[in-house]
């Protein structure tokens, strides 16, 4: 029987869309079950949660209580027994609305809500805490009295769960807390992510996990990694809103959990319609297809309006948004849109006309000279070899080694091919295989790789923000602790590193007045060139690597049988040639026989953390897991190659 409640999930999940209600109830097939990333958010969460729960050594946890009758029950006694009580996934009920409360705590009349999220903030921007009321909340717009829109979901949930709280405890007063983490901390050793340890229970993955830890726990408890601010004002703000969709989605929700479906119209829900993840590609063949039954027929049209570039974009206070309109006609192609429907002059409107262009009679190819001459341009300014780098780094809310702060970048990982005038190409990579901070030695090697001249190809301005914290990050060490930054970069001298700080310095070019570096005299992007020049038909409005390249691919027979990337032609049953990605052997790192691939940067986040830090690798695991970071890494380079030189064809 489903759920007759409304969950403070459904309520997040539905808030912008009633019609997802009936799908999420309905347990219809969603993107979101495949989705790693979000996974990989969440599993930094429960970390994040088990800090904030270590402040309260005598909370009483009700994870377990499952049944939300007995868990709201429980929570009802243990409530009520104490003034000073403290309970961790609190079961909160009144009539059909449903929340657990990551932390609630009781101080005599007062229950504080505190929601704990990996977000973060720094403790030194203006914002209001236990001391400092009158500061302006690091929530809100600055200029008006509205919530910022990144915080918004968050601040959405706490009210929903501030609501829910008052009805069920109309005698106490509820005041809401979010708690997150405090990028302005260095992270100790008792803070790293090598103290947790996430499980899960193998029968039933989608559960939620188990976190343990190894450090000092009564350490733990005087953590100040999370900051913890008082958004009773925000959530005021919010609430009006909040009530009101409750009791619409509420109203939605039979006694035996059946959900009446009503059907939001999709001429005025199209922006949130083009994320749903009840929406599959067309090739797809999906029994209970929630996006297919919410459009029908227009579903299906060719060239889909809802993948043209920045689409939701496209009106603004000065020009009106053309899609409604369209929508409202029965018409969801981009090609029933005219020229002038493009939106304002500008680059974006300029990668919309180029799509649109390119589109009619099938689609086409779009490969401008002017795309071959910026090229050709590159071979003497700035001149030869052509190296293609990529970086795999990661941000994650606990740092990987103490004096580090949350969510500052870890270089783990480069690959780079190189191309001299002769026609020789060469790979070359690196990759920290040890538990030691890595970004000296990363840039170090790097150096000694691309040397003193030659264009570097990138796809993005990653590899160049990546570069300016190394820089920073060499400043900060070296400062702080000279020896231990000597250790870690592999130096005997600082002379060395601060060449190395100085040749980084050079490389990414000169700062404007702002500090940023907006000229490398070397760096040389080719997603920008994308953007500007290039289009296919199978990339629809994006741009990335990951779309580019099984266009390039799937266009050039020149391409697949050259020597170079051979080794990347698979075909599929239909004697299709597969997306190279699809074709990097999946490699055993499990007892059980279990294989697994990496093929986007959250899979080499995962795979390089199991590499550093479990505990139980055998050397066969260690190896295969260093296998299957190289291998994509350097297939993200060698994709470079290609599109390079099909552009160059």
């Amino acid at each position: 029987m489903p759920s007759p409640y409304l969950t403070k999930s459904d309520f997040k999940a539905c808030f912008d869309c009633r019609t997802k209600l009936f799908y999420r109830k309905g347990k219809y097939p969603s993107n979101l079950e495949e989705n790693d990333y979000l996974q990989f958010l969440a599993d930094g969460g429960f970390m994040v949660e088990l800090i904030a729960k270590a402040k309260y050594p005598d909370g009483i946890d009700l994870v377990a209580d499952r049944d939300p009758l007995p868990a709201f029950a429980r929570t009802q006694a243990l409530i009520s027994e104490r003034s000073d009580r403290v309970v961790f996934e609190a079961a909160v009920i009144w009539d059909n609305l449903y929340a657990r409360t990551d932390i609630l705590r009781r101080e005599g009349n007062v229950l504080h809500l505190i929601e704990v999220k990996s977000s973060s903030l720094k403790s030194d921007e203006e914002g209001r805490d236990d001391e400092d009321d009158d500061a302006k909340s690091p929530f809100m717009k600055v200029r008006t009295n509205e919530v910022a829109t990144k915080w918004r979901p968050y601040l959405l949930d706490v009210a929903f769960q501030a609501y829910v709280l008052k009805k069920a405890f109309p005698k106490f007063t509820i005041k809401p807390w979010l708690c997150v983490v405090d990028k302005a901390h260095l992270a100790t050793a008792n803070e790293t992510l090598d103290k947790f340890q996430i499980s899960r229970d193998p029968t039933n993955p989608k559960s939620r996990p188990t976190v343990t830890y190894s450090g000092n726990l009564a350490a733990l408890k005087n953590s100040v990694l999370l900051t913890t601010r008082d958004v009773s004002a925000e959530t005021s703000l919010l609430m009006p809103e909040v009530i009101a969709r409750a009791a619409t989605l509420r109203a939605l929700i039979g006694g035996d959990g059946k959900v009446t479906r009503e059907q939001e119209p999709v001429a005025d829900t199209y922006k949130v319609c083009r994320k749903c993840e009840y929406r599959f590609g067309m090739e797809r063949k999906i029994a209970r297809h929630g996006f297919a039954e919410c459009w029908g027929a227009m579903a299906n049209a060719q060239f889909h309006v809802l993948d043209l570039h920045q689409v939701t974009r496209i009106g603004t206070s000065k020009r009106p948004d053309p899609v409604p309109t369209l929508l409202s006609q029965g018409r969801a192609s981009l090609l029933d849109l005219t020229e002038d429907q493009l939106g304002n002059d500008g680059p974006v409107r300029d990668r919309r006309l180029l799509q649109w262009s390119h589109s009619h009679n099938g689609g086409s190819e779009y490969l401008p000279a002017v795309l071959k001459r910026e090229l050709k341009s590159h071979e003497t300014d700035p001149g030869w070899p052509l190296h293609f780098i990529d970086f795999e780094a990661c941000n994650v809310a606990l740092p990987y080694h103490a004096g580090l702060h949350p969510y500052e970048r870890v270089a783990f990982q480069w690959s780079c091919h190189s191309l001299d005038q002769a026609g020789k190409l060469a790979h070359a990579e690196w990759l920290n295989t040890q538990r030691e901070f890595p970004n000296f030695q990363f840039a170090r090697s790097l150096r000694e790789q691309i040397g003193e001249k030659g264009t570097v190809y990138v796809w993005s301005p990653y590899e160049q923000s990546t570069l300016v914290g190394v820089l920073q990050q060499i400043e900060k060490w070296v400062k702080r602790d000279p020896q231990e930054a000597l250790r870690v970069s592999g130096f005997q001298q600082l002379a060395e590193l601060d060449d190395l700080a100085g040749w980084i310095d050079d490389f990414l070019g000169p700062e404007d007045a702002k500090g940023k570096r907006h000229d490398p005299p070397r760096i040389r992007d080719l997603h920008r060139l994308a953007r500007a020049h290039y289009f296919h038909p199978r990339m629809l409005g994006r741009t990335s690597i990951k779309v580019v390249l099984p266009a390039v691919w799937n266009q050039s027979v020149d391409l697949r049988g050259h020597p170079w990337f051979k080794k990347y032609l698979q075909l599929d049953g239909k004697g299709l040639p597969l997306n190279p990605y699809e074709t990097l052997p999946a490699l055993q790192l499990a007892a059980n026989g279990d294989k697994d691939v990496i093929t986007d940067g959250t899979g080499a986040i995962r795979i390089y953390q199991d590499l550093i830090f479990r505990h139980e690798m055998n050397e066969e695991v260690r190896q295969n897991c260093a296998k299957l970071l190289r291998q994509y890494c350097e297939l993200d380079t060698a994709a470079m190659v290609m599109i390079w030189k099909h552009w160059n064809s």
